[in-house]
């Protein structure tokens, strides 16, 4: 299911022409990278912003809020990666929300492909520790859906050394 994310943001980053580097290990919860060219603003402080992404995808560890936020169920050890404050780059998590039956993950006709549901993110840095065995449920707002346009956002603000 991982996979599903991967391409997601993938599809995300061919649009701007940001490059992905995969990681062959899992090291502190870092399944990609995202680096951008050159700048990406005229304001921007930093040449080629890169992000660091932990992937997770899922249709059962999901819980959709009247809000339009969802809950997601994260085990704790890849909180306590993503809560971490001292950290050379920015890390994200993606959470991307797919359909149960996996013969809805995605549509193809000769004229277009669609990756079904959507994908959301967060950043947990500086987010207090837990006490929890297994998992914490995290909340991210419905403003934080992952669009082409958010992802470039995010990366404006990482060229402008912003807080995400």
């Amino acid at each position: 299911m991982e996979d599903m994310s991967e391409a997601f943001v993938r599809a995300l980053c061919a649009v701007h022409g940001y490059s992905i580097v995969k990681c062959n290990h899992d090291n502190d919860g870092l399944d990609i990278g995202i680096r951008c060219k050159d700048k990406p603003c005229e304001e921007s402080i930093i040449l080629s912003p890169e992000i660091e992404v932990q992937l997770k995808s899922s249709y059962s560890k999901i819980t959709q809020q009247n809000d339009g936020s969802i809950n997601y169920s994260l085990e704790v050890k890849n909180y306590k990666w993503l809560i971490e404050k001292k950290r050379m780059l920015p890390l994200i998590l993606v959470v991307f929300h797919m359909p149960a039956d996996e013969k809805d993950w995605i549509e193809q006709t000769s004229d277009w492909l669609k990756i079904k549901k959507c994908a959301y993110w967060i950043s947990l840095k500086g987010r207090e520790d837990t006490d929890n065995k297994e998992s914490i449920t995290i909340n991210i707002p419905a403003d934080h859906q992952l669009t082409k346009d958010s992802l470039k956002s995010i990366m404006i603000k990482i060229s402008k050394q912003e807080e995400l």
